[in-house]
């Protein structure tokens, strides 16, 4: 046992302790251990059972259970954005060339030096707030239990930490979900974009098939088929493009930049009903998927700008297998998505009347999602 624990576990036993035992036995530090025990073994014997059984009572078994969630989604955040609540998203049209004048031939008059040519610059402000707080109450009877690990205090406060840490990440990967397919949901109503790929649809008219969605994610032909598109796609994305983007600009997505996200369950299908050797060729390889347990709404349509709690993020299933319209993956440019942490604060009060103490750990997030980046969905429609 190490000194520090040895101390915290003799403190602990002095603080619930009789007077007289208070009165006989110091309290501990670091370098008054030998004093302490020396202390019990020559105090009274009412003293020295008190001792004993507060011992036994305290060490015991200790079983802390918390959910230990990571966002996977976390590389996605941008970093923290101090002042201001609203992103202006500004993009640079490529130049465009025009004919060349030498303004010496037949007709053709000198052209003006000091012409002005504006620089094709297009402005998207948004600003989707997702502010909450959590809160634990840490009461003086769970201190008292804490101390029954060879760690007290460190377990004891590691277990409360991570569980307000755990309920920020999950809400953050679910606000992530949420972003995303809000994106999806405006991309449908944009006239510029022409990023949806009905995978199924297409598979059956290419060969003659009427495969429902329920065969199609169990069939193999089927599935290295959507592999074979997603891969097209991919190599698409790497030229000038201007339909695949909310915004009608011309854009690009080099390979290297390019993340493709995918329903977990439709990747269990890719992994087992396709030969491991189809699934890893080269012409069909995927790349690096993140894989999602269901796609998530804010509770709100694409043209407003909420204030979103943790309770209007819902899972939104017309998207998921099973659902109306599913939307089995997205390959996208993950500069997309604007996530910036606006506030991260932790703080306690004691409530020494009714011996507990409050934590509450305050997040606010801007979410938003650009319309100048590419991206491509492919559905199972």
């Amino acid at each position: 046992m190490a000194i520090v624990d040895a101390a915290v576990k003799l403190n602990a036993i002095h603080a619930t302790a009789s007077n007289a035992y208070q009165t006989t036995i110091p309290l501990a530090t670091a370098d008054n251990i030998v004093d302490v025990g020396e202390a019990v073994l020559t105090a009274p014997t009412s003293v020295q059972n008190e001792f004993y059984d507060a011992l036994v009572n305290l060490i015991g078994l200790q079983l802390i259970h918390t959910v230990d969630f990571t966002n996977p989604l976390s590389d996605l955040k941008k970093g923290k954005m101090e002042y201001g609540m609203t992103i202006e998203d500004i993009f640079v049209e490529m130049s465009r060339g025009q004919k060349y004048i030498a303004g010496t031939r037949s007709g053709e008059s000198a052209p003006d030096q000091f012409e002005i040519t504006k620089a094709d610059v297009k402005a998207a402000f948004y600003s989707t707030q997702f502010e909450r707080q959590y809160t634990k109450t840490l009461h003086q009877q769970d201190v008292k239990r804490a101390f029954r690990s060879a760690d007290p205090v460190g377990t004891l406060t590691s277990a409360v930490m991570q569980s307000l840490r755990s309920g920020e990440e999950y809400d953050d990967y679910r606000m992530t979900l949420a972003l995303v397919a809000r994106q999806l949901e405006e991309a449908e109503s944009a006239t510029a974009w022409n990023g949806r790929v009905n995978l199924l649809s297409d598979y059956n008219t290419l060969n003659s098939t009427t495969l429902t969605p329920e065969q199609a994610v169990r069939d193999q032909d089927f599935l290295e088929y959507a592999s074979e598109v997603m891969q097209t796609w991919s190599d698409r994305l790497r030229y000038v493009r201007s339909d695949l983007n909310i915004a009608g600009v011309d854009q690009t997505l080099p390979k290297p930049s390019q993340h493709i996200m995918m329903l977990g369950d439709m990747e269990a299908k890719f992994r087992v009903h396709l030969h491991t050797w189809a699934y890893n060729k080269d012409q069909l390889a995927l790349g690096s998927v993140r894989t999602f347990d269901a796609w998530y709404s804010i509770g709100a349509d694409s043209t407003s700008t909420p204030v979103v709690s943790p309770d209007d993020i819902t899972v939104k299933g017309d998207l998921g297998l099973g659902g109306t319209d599913p939307c089995i993956a997205v390959l996208f440019d993950p500069d997309m998505l604007k996530i910036y942490n606006k506030e991260n604060i932790t703080e306690n009060a004691r409530n020494a009347r009714a011996h507990y103490s409050n934590i509450w750990h305050t997040v606010a997030d801007i979410y938003a999602a650009s319309p100048y980046h590419n991206f491509v969905a492919f559905y199972l429609a």
